[in-house]
């Protein structure tokens, strides 16, 4: 900001109708520049002393501190602005990050349901046959096995009940002829 910017400036500072864009550039400049300083202290004396003229209050005896103390007020006002806008946009970054995974999760999902149903269509029932077929032959039955429970009767031994126990759970090893062997009396 040049001199003659500043001090076209002043009366819109001391009316505080200077943009905000503008307080930050014109602050710089009265810090840096004597002379547009003393203009500032000047119009702000005259036309502040004033205005607590007409309006009947007391003068401010220190221009320089309710100058600096406008500077503050505006800058406040500024970093006030910023940190809304800052805080705004981490908001709406987040909110756009969180959705954008929880669409991609959402696909995810997806991909993994059309991929499945493109497996079970091309390798259909018979791709796990030779490994599970007794596990599906059941499966695809529905239906359960009924077991009968044989009781021991109260005089049997302990080798006795061991037999009873390998003919009520003979081995997939054996035979089933093998099992219809075992004498349980």
């Amino acid at each position: 900001m040049t001199c003659l910017e500043a001090q076209s400036n002043i009366m819109k500072f001391i009316d505080k109708t200077l943009p905000d864009d503008k307080v930050v550039d014109f602050a710089r400049h009265i810090k840096h520049c004597p002379n547009c300083a003393e203009e500032l202290e000047i119009s702000y004396t005259l036309i502040i002393g004033m205005r607590q003229l007409d309006n009947n209050e007391d003068l401010c005896h220190d221009f320089k501190a309710a100058i600096k103390d406008d500077f503050q007020k505006a800058e406040n006002k500024i970093k006030t602005a910023k940190r809304f806008k800052v805080s705004t946009f981490s908001m709406i970054f987040a909110a756009v990050v969180v959705c954008l995974l929880f669409l991609y999760d959402q696909g995810l999902n997806k991909v993994y349901e059309i991929e499945q149903t493109i497996k079970s269509v091309e390798q259909g029932d018979a791709y796990f046959y030779e490994e599970f077929s007794d596990i599906l032959s059941i499966c695809q039955e529905d239906f359960v096995n009924e077991y009968t429970v044989i009781e021991p009767k109260p005089g049997f031994t302990f080798y006795q009940k061991i037999k009873l126990y390998n003919y009520i759970h003979p081995k997939k090893d054996e035979d089933e002829d093998e099992t219809k062997g075992y004498n349980i009396n």
